[in-house]
């Protein structure tokens, strides 16, 4: 999808502003489902002892603080003030920078690794981000970065995302937004990590689980802890707001094994090495 410089700017306007409100509504709703892939994502940049790591669109700094874990040299940049001050606060043996993905302030080959968790659909310009990761990885360094895969029925996004189309209106007054889910197809992948420079992209699904003691969780996750989803349902009408919820509800409670509900919310995660 084609955007002009007006459109991207009004996309990186909503995008910026969305996540000084909600930094900790996402900590409290997504933070302990987003962070289940960590592992897996440093594992893939290679990232252990002595490793210089960057963490674009840090949030919390979930990337950050488990590869400082491991005994690496991990730094966090987010465009929202809000998100770097909670990431100081949530990992405090850190450094976490405002700046842009796409004008990063370090010099050429300063990092091993460059790890972007969960914030390649909410970037301006994803292809000014991956030359910028490209341009800050020494030769041989990995790039790494999750998005949410492509939704199924039964599993979170696409329990919501169909009882919004099915009992509410999507068609509401938002900037125009890249595929939200672009990026967790391995062609999309491919042909932006190899226009960088990079060489031997590729893409796996990640499992996750949301593990909730209430069927409404699902839904209070989206209508309070996100950015566009959480306009989406806002707008909505009081009636078909409720109508979504008890939809969603409905299909969390299917979900139910025991006394909680084990929802399914996936992970793409791809990796690429500048040669």
């Amino acid at each position: 999808m084609s955007f002009s410089e007006e459109e991207r700017a009004a996309f990186r306007n909503f995008e910026q502003s969305g996540w000084e409100k909600a930094a900790d509504p996402y900590h409290h709703h997504w933070g302990g489902l987003s962070s289940q892939s960590v592992g897996a994502m440093l594992d893939a940049a290679n990232v252990g002892a002595g490793s210089e790591v960057l963490d674009v669109a840090t949030g919390a700094g979930y990337l950050a603080g488990a590869a400082n874990e491991r005994g690496a040299v991990a730094t966090g940049i987010d465009f929202s003030a809000t998100q770097v001050a909670l990431a100081n606060r949530t990992y405090p043996n850190c450094e976490f920078v405002e700046a842009s993905a796409e004008d990063l302030p370090f010099e050429d080959q300063s990092f091993d690794a460059v790890v972007i968790g969960f914030g390649m659909n909410h970037l301006p310009d994803p292809t000014a981000a991956l030359d910028e990761a490209y341009r800050v990885l020494r030769p041989g360094g990995i790039l790494a970065f999750t998005v949410w895969a492509v939704p199924k029925p039964g599993e979170g996004f696409g329990i919501v995302l169909n009882a919004i189309d099915d009992h509410g209106d999507v068609n509401v007054d938002l900037p125009k937004a890249p595929p939200y889910f672009h990026f967790a197809g391995e062609d999309a992948v491919r042909e932006i990590c190899e226009s960088s420079g990079f060489v031997e992209p590729s893409t796996k699904v990640v499992p996750q689980y949301w593990r909730h003691t209430s069927p409404d969780e699902v839904f209070d996750a989206f209508h309070d802890g996100a950015v566009r989803a959480t306009a989406i349902l806002r707008a909505q009408p009081k009636d078909a707001r409720e109508k979504i919820r008890s939809v969603v509800r409905d299909e969390v409670e299917k979900l139910k094994t025991g006394r909680e509900y084990v929802i399914p919310v996936p992970a793409a995660l791809s990796s690429a090495r500048k040669p």
